[in-house]
């Protein structure tokens, strides 16, 4: 996948792929191909590039121009990069303006469609620098997750607001 964004990112209608050749990946998901590599001849895995209408993500800070800082260990920059559409949620709305970081990636704000301040917009789930994962929460997810209805009334208490 990482491939595929890498070469919707770039522009490009696909990119090679080490290591697949010869597995069953290529029998379950139809974005691999075989072709011959036009300088050596010979086999070659090539992933069809991914360009999502949507991605979502989720930064420690956002400055009046639009720029995002997101965890520098991350693959969302490539996400990113290769979308239609970009909407950016964080922690921090700042003056800015942000400057790359060693923990923190900045993100131009030429590539976000729409900025939300949205403090605590990981939780459950953690976010570095910010907070831990809400280990009770997520496990009451879980166990509603597992049947339609109980999944439903989860959904109208969590996210609805019990309306």
């Amino acid at each position: 996948m990482l491939r595929a964004l890498q070469a919707g990112g770039m522009g490009a209608p696909f990119l090679p792929v080490r290591g697949i050749l010869g597995s069953v990946y290529l029998e379950v998901n139809p974005r691999f191909k075989i072709i011959p590599d036009p300088f050596l001849g010979e086999d070659l895995v090539v992933v069809q590039a991914l360009t999502p209408d949507v991605t979502m993500v989720h930064g420690s800070q956002g400055d009046e121009a639009g720029n995002i800082l997101i965890p520098r260990v991350s693959d969302w920059a490539l996400a990113i990069r290769a979308s239609k559409t970009v909407i950016a949620t964080v922690e921090e709305r700042v003056r800015g303006p942000l400057t790359d970081q060693p923990d923190w990636r900045l993100i131009p704000a030429i590539h976000i469609t729409a900025l939300v301040h949205q403090p605590r917009g990981a939780w459950p789930t953690e976010f570095p620098g910010y907070y831990g994962p809400d280990s009770e929460h997520i496990a009451l997810y879980l166990q509603h997750a597992k049947d339609p209805a109980a999944f439903g009334d989860y959904l109208q208490e969590q996210v609805h607001g019990g309306e």
